[in-house]
C-alpha cells in the first residue's frame, strides 16, 4: 500500500493550485489594484472570470478529496480516519485561507 494512499487528490490538487496561482499571478497588495482609491469592484486577476472559476475549482478539488476518501484503498489504511480528516482539513484550509484573500483584495 502506498504511503499516499488516500492523499493523492489532496497532494496533486495542492500542487496544481500552487502552479495555477503562480501562472495567474494575482494581485496580493491592495495598493496595486486598478480601483485603488476609488469605488467599485476590480479583480486581482488579469481575467476577471477567474473570480468565479477559482471558487468552483476549489469546490471540485474538495469534492475529489472527499470521493477519494470513500474509495477502498483509502479505507484499507490503518490510519484511515486521521488520514481522511487531515486530507479534508488541509484541502479546506488551503482553499479558504490560500485563495480567498486573492478574491477579496480588490473589493
Amino acid at each position: 500500500m502506498s504511503r499516499l494512499s488516500g492523499l493523492w487528490a489532496c497532494t496533486v490538487g495542492f500542487i496544481g493550485l500552487l502552479l495555477l496561482l503562480w501562472y495567474l499571478h494575482p494581485i496580493a497588495d491592495q495598493r496595486q489594484c486598478p480601483n485603488w482609491g476609488a469605488n467599485g469592484n476590480a479583480s486581482a486577476f488579469a481575467d476577471e472570470r477567474w473570480d468565479f472559476r477559482l471558487p468552483l475549482l476549489i469546490a471540485a478539488w474538495l469534492a475529489a478529496v472527499l470521493v477519494e476518501q470513500l474509495l477502498p484503498p483509502a479505507r484499507r489504511s490503518p490510519a484511515r480516519g486521521a488520514r481522511a480528516l487531515a486530507a479534508v482539513l488541509v484541502t479546506a484550509v488551503a482553499g479558504c485561507c490560500g485563495v480567498f484573500p486573492f478574491l477579496v483584495v480588490c473589493r
